[in-house]
């Protein structure tokens, strides 16, 4: 074993080397066996070893091996905790992996331990988690066998071949298929509790919406099909045995789990779509909110700027949709953009309070803090989405769709959505002008009152 034979096994010779009687084909299958493994796709190891033994893995393979073969990736993680304590065995606060298993069973273990935490912080296995994945589990099981028994008459489906119209339908597709994405890319980046989290629970709140917000129609058992495929496929890396049951025995595929492809989405993702469902549950809950607080208040006594309200009463909901903003803060977004570097995000702040200053608002109680709220955008989102002000759809027709949803949802009698400009000034039941003064786009104003 010369330096010259360590040369060509490592792939820095193609010529065989001379000063050695290791036949040819020995050293083939020396260097095949090497070619195989090499490169590691990724080290992974506790933090404890990156000022050691981590930092020295790279070192030598510098050293030893062309580009070509230095590892792809290193990952380091935190130590694993019991129920927010550190593991010991003197304390009684220890579990070994067969313990576990025997506990909670395999999947809820593994779900438990990508739920436990990513990066180098300290994950924490709670043992309260294990127990609710088991819950979940089995509920989710038996939900995906009522939703494909044919002969169950209470599923609430639309027939699978009928046409998927809906705009929930369109809504429920284009979440399925952004949380398959996401859920990728976790999985790619070895994030697993955020793998967990876009393809396990988000998925399953996906459902939950669609299913809901369908109530009255009816969901379409084609994508109920497609969700369950999707929930499969991607929670197989962390649930394998619960992710077989689905695919085999309720799906009736011919093959196992472990030889499908990753799901492959139906269709691109429409951002428009995504971002006015988020719009509609924002806002949706904002009332909801609103509407029980003034629950709380007691009855006779909630007001509405002076507007009694009686939330036991049958009651009615207007929305005021804005399609502008007021002048003062589009003088500040202008005054923004000109003193902000688009690409950097940096603003010059002596500039903004100049410009302010000549504008006449610097007096403005409310100038200032728009400034101040914007520029914290800049530094989240970004320059360009920040100071773009344009919604890329109707709001107005965005909540006149989950209108039927809000009124049956909340008990409200009746329901509108106007535009805030075409009753401004407007007085009597269910508007007041100070209210309809606050809607922006993005953030609608809302009155409640009783009929």
């Amino acid at each position: 074993m010369t330096d010259e034979v360590w040369e060509f096994i490592f792939g820095q010779e193609t010529a065989y080397p001379s000063n050695t009687t290791i036949p040819h084909d020995k050293l083939d299958a020396l260097k095949n066996e090497f070619t195989y493994f090499y490169p590691v796709d990724i080290r992974s190891s506790g933090k404890d070893l990156i000022p050691n033994h981590l930092t020295f893995a790279i070192y030598n393979h510098t050293a030893l091996f062309p580009e070509k073969y230095w590892p792809r990736s290193f990952r380091a993680n935190g130590h694993l905790m019991l129920n927010g304590k550190k593991m010991s065995k003197s304390t009684g606060n220890s579990l070994t992996l067969r313990q576990a298993i025997d506990k909670f069973g395999a999947d809820a273990t593994r779900l438990t331990l990508a739920d436990a935490g990513d990066g180098i912080e300290d994950a924490n296995f709670e043992e309260k988690t294990a127990n609710a994945a088991i819950l979940r589990v089995h509920t989710l099981i038996e939900w995906c066998q009522e939703m494909l028994d044919p002969n169950n008459t209470k599923a609430n489906l639309r027939p699978e071949n009928s046409p998927k119209d809906s705009y929930h339908d369109k809504v429920f597709e284009n979440e399925i298929n952004e949380l398959i994405n996401l859920t990728k890319a976790a999985y790619e980046g070895t994030m697993y509790k955020e793998a967990l989290r876009t393809g396990f629970y988000e998925l399953q709140s996906t459902r939950d919406w669609y299913r809901e917000v369908t109530a009255d129609i009816g969901m379409h058992a084609g994508l109920i099909k497609y969700w369950i495929r999707t929930a499969a496929l991607l929670v197989c890396p962390i649930a394998p045995h619960f992710a077989e049951h689905l695919w085999t025995d309720l799906l009736k595929e011919p093959q196992s789990i472990q030889l499908a492809r990753w799901a492959d989405p139906t269709t691109p993702v429409e951002r428009t779509v995504i971002d006015s469902a988020q719009y509609m549950r924002s806002t949706l809950k904002s009332i909801r909110d609103a509407e029980i607080s003034m629950s709380k208040k007691g009855g006779k006594g909630a007001k509405m700027k002076g507007m009694a309200f009686d939330p036991a009463k049958p009651k009615a909901v207007r929305v005021f949709v804005a399609t502008k903003f007021p002048d003062w803060q589009e003088t500040c977004i202008e005054i923004l953009k000109g003193a902000t570097d688009m690409t950097t995000g940096a603003v010059d702040d002596a500039k903004v309070r100049e410009e302010i200053t000549k504008k006449g608002l610097i007096k403005d109680k409310k100038a200032m803090p728009f400034v101040m709220s914007v520029k914290k955008r800049i530094s989240e989102f970004g320059a360009a989405v920040a100071l773009n002000r344009t919604l890329p759809f109707s709001e107005k027709e965005a909540l006149e769709i989950i209108l039927p949803y809000l009124k049956r949802n909340l008990g409200f009698v009746e329901g509108e959505v106007v535009l805030a400009d075409d009753v401004k000034g407007k007085e009597g039941p269910g508007y007041i002008p100070a209210i309809i003064e606050t809607a922006e786009p993005g953030s609608p104003a809302f009155i409640f009152w009783n009929v």
